[in-house]
C-alpha cells in the first residue's frame, strides 16, 4: 500500500467546483422561491382589498342605475385607499374589521378603483350601435393597485373585468 494515500489536489479542486455549483443552484432556487412567495402574498392582499371594495361598493342591479352607466356613481368608484374602504364599511353599521396596526401598514399602498369602460369608435359606429351589437353589455373594470415605498418605485396592479347588462 501507498503510505501517502489520499486525494490529489486536482480531485479536491474538481470536488470543490461541483459542490460550489450545487450550492449556487440551491441558492438561486431559494431566492426565486422567496420572490414567488412575496408576489403570492401581494396578490393575496390584492384579493382582500378587492373583497373590501366590493363589500363597500357592491355592483348595483340594473334597475338601480337610472342614468348613463358611464357616469353612474354606483358603478364607477374613484380611487379609494384601504383605510377609506374600512371606514366606509364600519360607518355603515357593520362590525369593526379589527385590522391590526401591522396589517394596516401592509395594506396602506393598496387602492381600489372601478370604472365602466367606454367603447371605442369601431368603423364609425356609435356607442349605441356597439352596445346593441354586444347585447347591451357594459364592461366593468375593477383595479387594485399597490406599490410605491414598500416595493420600491414599482407600481403593480390586478385587474378584474366583468360584464354588466343594463335592462
Amino acid at each position: 500500500m501507498n503510505p501517502r494515500a489520499g486525494f490529489s489536489l486536482v480531485e479536491v479542486l474538481v470536488a470543490s467546483v461541483i459542490l460550489a455549483t450545487g450550492l449556487l443552484a440551491i441558492l438561486a432556487a431559494m431566492t426565486q422561491s422567496q420572490r414567488l412567495m412575496m408576489a403570492s402574498k401581494r396578490f393575496e392582499d390584492a384579493q382582500y382589498v378587492f373583497c373590501l371594495g366590493e363589500m363597500a361598493h357592491p355592483v348595483p342591479p340594473p334597475e338601480k342605475v337610472t342614468g348613463d352607466p358611464l357616469d353612474d356613481e354606483l358603478l364607477n368608484v374613484e380611487e379609494t385607499t384601504v383605510a377609506e374602504l374600512v371606514r366606509e364599511l364600519e360607518s355603515d353599521g357593520n362590525q369593526r374589521l379589527h385590522l391590526s396596526r401591522e396589517r394596516e401598514q401592509e395594506l396602506e399602498t393598496y387602492t381600489f378603483t372601478r370604472e365602466v369602460d367606454e367603447y371605442e369608435d369601431f368603423d364609425g359606429r356609435s356607442e349605441e350601435e356597439i352596445l346593441e351589437a354586444n347585447g347591451k353589455l357594459y364592461t366593468l373594470r375593477t383595479t387594485v393597485r399597490w406599490g410605491g415605498k414598500h416595493y420600491g418605485a414599482k407600481q403593480e396592479e390586478d385587474v378584474t373585468v366583468r360584464l354588466w347588462r343594463r335592462k
